[in-house]
């Protein structure tokens, strides 16, 4: 017996680690502790009778995934699942109220009543927060996605789903989409790389990092899909010339048409800044009765092997002729463009009937997870809940609270239908990049002129704050007086013009470019606002140097000659504003990357740089960050980090990041450095 009674306690004392395996009596002040306990005493000896508080029977049933059942059933775009968790004696618990309180719970105990506990696996609990967090209660059960359905079931375990006709030919659909075989069409000329043509395939399926030749691989799932009816591909003012030329080469058996007179907008993304901001105003000019009935005719014409191309200035404004019918297949690139949910381009974008919908971006996460939310509602429509349930389940508790379970469970909901590849991973042949931030210092009046700038800028916010009834600094204020000091760390004349004071960045910004030419470089120089832009090239008209020039109000025929003449070397330096050139463009010929003003978030900064380090790229490629000393520029690169982070925490396989909220915001306006 007492050998008997001693392998007991060695079974307990291994089932709850946290006990003293000195001593026989245990007080244990952590609930949680305690009814490991008794679910470890249950196992061990069945006809043992716990009683907590004392006098009360105390009860903890263990639960696995077999115990729980799955069904799911078709409701026109909406599943429902519903199940029953059967507890014993007779006792059954429907899901709605098992997801219930497992929500309430902070463990994977969940109590019952009465003393009553169920102690759930760590797998099972995990299955249903995940299935909690994707569903919504319906009078049938939980509503759900069909994709997001798709999603959950792919990691579902040991769990025992069944369904109905509908559900089980949605995953054999699934099933047979990822075995078929996809050739590439022999009508595209051109010979696709390995990871392109795993690309291409993987897009076919379902039917990534910047200059992979994501263009290529989509003109080849436009040619597959020719057949079907026509396409629709919406991209920035910048990039529909180089949409034009890459199908003309690679793809002329495709109809590919130019949509409207793109010159008569100004694109709504080329404005000079990068906040986000409902671009109601972003319309251009109402076109004519005449131009309405030519581009209404010219929509409705489209039929198989044609394929339309249409800005998203455009995309708003005629919204009404575009999404009036149906596409079989629509793309937008460049996807960013519609990361907040609140603008009529994204608004427009998310009506758009189509059989098949595909989002291209470098950059799907740049700020928030918002900007996720709102580029997947257009790709898959209600796989991320609203944006009050996004917010809830997913973005305050990663964005607010670091939370690695919900950053891990968007990851899983979200990768089946995110291909994501950096250039490291399947262009081991692409040159090397080579990063250097480079510091200028200003003199003694510029650098007296930054600090006054901010303590005026500081006072300005304080009184703000002191005069709002709500807690908390203004966002919207915080952003203006921090623009306003980023103006006056590229250059003092951008905001007090008066005195009259040349910058030490443009004078640096000469001679860096000088030195560049001389060694027979070639480079791109971005920034954020043109006015800037405008004072360096007056410096590079001073030294003789011949350049291009790039910006938002650059008509688009003139863009795609501008690129053609640079690569074709006519300049040595391309100045480009952010909006208008960041992304999408193709200029190899340059070897070198100028940054002349840290942006707000390094995804932008990436995208302009990748404008050189891309397919085509033969030559190492280096990047240079002007930041003036002691300055807001400072701190805002050390708010890089935590926003890739953010970005790779959902993206890729880790955790980690915050956004920046107005805290972070207030501390870089007070100068400190380590707010963020």
């Amino acid at each position: 017996m007492l050998n008997a009674e001693r392998t007991r306690l060695a079974a307990l004392l291994q089932a709850a680690e946290f006990l003293d395996d000195g001593v026989h009596t245990w007080e244990i002040d952590e609930p949680e502790q305690a009814l490991a306990v008794v679910e470890a005493l249950a196992a061990l000896a069945p006809g043992i009778v716990s009683e907590w508080p004392k006098g009360k029977p105390l009860r903890v049933r263990a639960v696995t995934a077999q115990a729980v059942k799955f069904n799911v059933s078709g409701r026109c775009d909406w599943l429902t699942i519903d199940g029953e968790l059967a507890v014993g004696d007779g006792e059954v618990l429907r899901l709605r109220a098992l997801l219930e309180l497992v929500h309430a719970g902070k463990s994977r105990y969940v109590a019952l009543g009465d003393g009553d506990f169920l102690a759930l696996s760590d797998g099972l609990r995990q299955q249903l927060a995940d299935l909690n967090a994707i569903t919504q209660p319906h009078k049938d059960g939980q509503r759900v996605a069909p994709i997001a359905a798709l999603a959950w079931s792919q990691h579902a375990g040991e769990l025992q789903v069944a369904g109905d006709a509908a559900w089980r030919q949605r995953i054999d659909a699934w099933t047979n989409a990822q075995q078929r075989r996809f050739d590439v069409p022999g009508s595209l000329q051109a010979e696709l790389r390995d990871y392109q043509q795993a690309g291409y395939r993987w897009l076919m399926r379902l039917a990534d990092d910047m200059g992979l030749g994501k263009t290529l691989m989509t003109l080849a799932v436009l040619l597959e899909r020719a057949g079907g009816g026509a396409a629709l591909v919406v991209a920035p003012t910048s990039v529909c010339s180089n949409w034009l030329a890459e199908a003309a080469r690679f793809a002329p058996s495709l109809d590919v048409q130019m949509y409207g007179d793109v010159e008569e907008v100004v694109e709504a993304g080329d404005s000079e800044s990068d906040d986000d901001v409902d671009d109601s105003a972003d319309t251009g000019s109402a076109p004519n009765n005449t131009r309405v009935a030519a581009r209404r005719r010219q929509v409705r014409a489209l039929g198989p092997g044609q394929v339309l191309l249409c800005s998203y200035g455009l995309l708003p404004r005629d919204a009404e002729l575009l999404t009036g019918r149906d596409w079989h297949s629509v793309v937008l690139d460049e996807a960013q463009a519609i990361k907040n949910a609140a603008t009529r381009r994204a608004k427009a974008a998310s009506r758009i009937d189509a059989n098949f919908r595909l989002a291209l971006t470098g950059t799907p996460i740049e700020n928030r997870l918002g900007e996720l939310w709102s580029i997947m509602g257009f790709a898959n429509p209600d796989l991320l809940g609203s944006a009050e349930q996004f917010a809830q389940r997913f973005a305050v508790p990663i964005e607010r609270d670091g939370d690695a379970v919900a950053s891990r469970r968007l990851r899983r909901l979200v990768a089946p239908l995110l291909l994501r590849r950096t250039k490291g991973e399947v262009l081991t042949d692409l040159p090397p990049r080579t990063e250097i931030v480079h510091e200028v210092v200003p003199g003694k009046r510029e650098r007296a002129l930054l600090e006054v700038l901010r303590q005026q800028a500081e006072d300005s916010v304080n009184r703000v704050i002191s005069e709002r009834t709500a807690p908390g600094p203004s966002q919207i204020h915080l952003l203006a007086a921090l623009t306003r000091l980023r103006r006056a760390a590229c250059d003092p004349r951008l905001v007090a013009p008066e005195l009259g004071l040349v910058g030490a960045k443009v004078q640096e910004f000469e001679r860096l470019a000088v030195e560049l030419v001389a060694g027979k470089h070639k480079a791109l120089v971005f920034s954020q606002f043109t006015d800037f832009l405008a004072l360096l090239r007056e410096r590079l008209d001073a030294a003789g140097l011949a350049y291009q020039y790039l910006d938002g109000s650059t008509p688009a025929a003139e863009r795609g000659k501008r690129v053609a003449a640079f690569q074709q070397g006519s300049g040595d330096l391309f100045l480009i504003s952010l909006k208008a050139g960041g992304f999408g463009l193709n200029l190899t010929v340059a070897d070198y990357v100028i940054i002349a003003d840290p942006w707000w978030n390094p995804a932008a900064e990436d995208q302009a740089s990748g404008r050189a380090h891309r397919i085509g790229q033969l030559r190492p490629v280096t990047v240079y960050r002007l930041v003036t000393q002691g300055s807001i520029e400072d701190r805002i690169v050390r708010l890089h980090r935590s926003k890739r982070e953010l970005a790779e925490g959902i993206l890729s396989a880790q955790d980690g990041g915050a956004v920046m909220d107005a805290g972070a915001l207030l501390g870089l306006l007070r100068g400190q450095a380590d707010a963020a």
